[in-house]
């Protein structure tokens, strides 16, 4: 049985994307920061699209048409 699909964890995870691509622009200053800049950005992306997956196949659509989330 499937949960129902939780919207604020979408919104913490989009915040936490925003915060390392931040940090990526402003901190990093060579290619090992840059790395690990790009794999936390590549796990929330994994998190976001498992949600995402996980809630298409529930049947659930978390985006509404005009792509407005909130």
């Amino acid at each position: 049985m499937h949960q129902p699909f939780d919207i604020t964890l979408t919104h913490r995870l989009a915040d936490q994307l925003v915060e390392c691509a931040t940090s990526l622009k402003e901190k990093a200053q060579s290619p090992d920061q840059v790395q690990q800049h790009l794999v936390r950005l590549t796990s929330i992306m994994d998190s976001l699209h498992s949600l995402s997956h996980e809630a298409g196949e529930a049947g659930m659509n978390p985006i509404n048409d005009r792509g407005d989330i909130r």
